[in-house]
């Protein structure tokens, strides 16, 4: 009788404890995420990823690179992903196409990628003739040359397309492009190979080039279904911001781990990029976006008439940033 006892107890236990064990499985709530490029632009997803963020808030997120934003847009209206670190130009862009992605948290809300030139070169305006690099035509890189060079007024510059940051890096250093936008960590293997940074993130800063390039994009659609997924996603990356500034070591450990660079000093100077490109407000900002689509229009890479008729509130979605402001996330994060 007691053996009887003892043995139904025991399978009691193990069904509550496989019970429990499904039970934890189910909470966790599958995304696809994809991003680019392999840099400093992705220490927060890097890092929410190694220390476990994701997980704890409920979310088994698989991480996929692609090789630039209009890519990354591409796979989330084929339901490929549904997440992708980015905004920018290809936001606007689709929306105008009659598409629905959208930027749902910016992590940046000015132009972060610096600009790499020959060593030779020492002003923009030595510029004038010459090729310059950017990953793809439309992308963030190629809006950053292009307002570093009206800014400065310089004209008569070819603007080639590389295929990515590495590409952009590779042209320069064999002399096929005169500059390149290049973000860290490859933009300070140029500079330790000699190469001259023309205009670096703080420059970028002061010339108040405000853009939302960098952050989340989804599916307006999508977003609105899974609004909870989409909150615990974000809070996810905010704690990898806070990670990020208390803990230097883990973080750039873990950019080395993606980037595959091991140079301590190419990873410090990164980590102090993102330390100073990332806001503590994922809040897209209105302002940045307005701008954003004036220089689209005026650069004829969108319609201009479509685009004066087209509402600000139509690339992005700022909702869900706002809930857990409400919620008193973010001030008991800081």
């Amino acid at each position: 009788m007691a053996h009887r006892l003892a043995t139904m107890l025991l399978t009691v236990a193990l069904s509550l404890l496989h019970g429990h064990s499904v039970g934890a499985a189910e909470k966790l709530d599958k995304i696809r995420f994809t991003y680019a490029p392999l840099s400093a632009s992705g220490f927060l997803w890097f890092i929410a990823k190694d220390a476990g963020y994701f997980e704890k808030n409920r979310l088994d997120v698989e991480m996929y690179f692609e090789g630039a934003s209009p890519i990354m847009v591409q796979s989330l209206i084929a339901g490929e992903n549904q997440l992708a670190g980015g905004g920018g130009p290809t936001v606007v862009t689709n929306v105008l196409q009659g598409g629905e992605v959208i930027q749902i948290a910016a992590i940046t809300h000015t132009f972060t990628t610096p600009m790499y030139v020959q060593p030779s070169i020492t002003s923009l305006q030595q510029l004038r003739g010459k090729k310059v690099g950017v990953s793809r035509l439309g992308a963030v890189s190629h809006l950053t040359a292009d307002s570093i060079l009206r800014r400065a007024g310089v004209g008569d510059v070819t603007i080639l397309q590389t295929g990515g940051i590495p590409e952009s890096m590779a042209a320069v250093m064999t002399g096929n492009v005169d500059g390149a936008m290049v973000n860290p960590p490859n933009n300070i293997i140029l500079r330790e190979k000699g190469f001259r940074e023309i205009v670096g993130a703080k420059q970028l800063k002061e010339m108040n080039l405000r853009f939302p390039e960098n952050g989340v994009m989804a599916k307006r659609t999508w977003a609105e279904k899974n609004s909870d997924v989409v909150k615990r996603f974000i809070k996810s990356l905010a704690e990898a911001l806070k990670r990020m500034h208390d803990d230097k070591e883990f973080a750039m450990k873990t950019l080395g781990k993606y980037t595959k660079v091991t140079d301590a000093k190419i990873l410090e100077e990164s980590y102090r990029f993102g330390i100073d490109s990332f806001f503590k407000d994922f809040k897209t900002p209105v302002e940045g976006m307005r701008l954003m689509v004036d220089q689209l229009a005026s650069s004829r890479m969108i319609d201009p008439a479509l685009a004066q008729k087209t509402p600000l509130t139509a690339y992005y979605e700022n909702r869900y940033v706002e809930e857990l402001e409400k919620e008193g996330f973010f001030k008991k994060l800081w």
